[in-house]
């Protein structure tokens, strides 16, 4: 037996993650089509991004600049 109690569901709301434990911010997913390939961005819609789930592409992060002297 543990001496330690399960976190509430509020504890694990303050944490970020949803009562199963994953988190909640989902991660951006690429759309597939039905035969499991990924799906590309129509461009006649430039409001939706269809190669992405949820339609909007994620922000691209900051590259480091670390050069070798």
């Amino acid at each position: 037996m543990s001496r330690f109690s399960p976190p509430s569901e509020e504890e694990l709301a303050a944490r970020g993650l949803s009562p199963d434990g994953s988190p909640i911010g989902a991660a951006k997913v690429r759309a597939r089509k039905s035969d499991g390939t990924l799906k590309a961005d129509d461009p006649s819609t430039p409001d939706i991004n269809e190669a992405w789930v949820g339609g909007k592409a994620p922000k691209k992060s900051a590259k480091s600049a670390n050069k070798k002297e």
